[in-house]
């Protein structure tokens, strides 16, 4: 059950993990001002990692061409934002649909990317 475990390449992962980071806080920076606080560069660290993962758990059932194999791996992941964060967010919140709208679209990029670097660097 947990034997996919043991072939995961930690350093890949984290090579995966701070690339993501430096990204997100690039595109943060942008969109957000030049504030970026501690906290967000171990939470973003750690989300990185977490998607590094997941790319180990789920990678032997993608496609093996890598620009298929990277987008039905960013489909996943925008999926899972949209549905476990967006939607929740719009419903629960009284937040301005053109705010939320800005956040899909910097998550859509910034999990382009995590997608991009995962099949680069963890490949096959």
């Amino acid at each position: 059950m947990i034997a996919w475990i043991k072939g995961i390449n930690w350093g890949k992962t984290l090579v995966v993990g701070f690339l993501y980071t430096i990204f997100s806080v690039i595109i943060q920076s942008v969109l957000a001002g030049p504030k970026v606080g501690i906290m967000s560069i171990v939470l973003t660290l750690a989300t990185g990692i977490s998607i590094a993962i997941i790319y180990y758990y789920v990678k032997d059932m993608l496609p093996k061409k890598f620009v298929r194999r990277m987008l039905f791996f960013a489909d996943l992941m925008i999926g899972f934002s949209f549905i476990f964060f967006t939607l929740p967010t719009y419903l629960l919140f009284n937040i301005p649909i053109g705010l939320l709208i800005s956040w899909f679209i910097s998550s859509f990029i910034i999990l382009v990317f995590a997608s991009f670097i995962s099949v680069k660097i963890i490949g096959k």
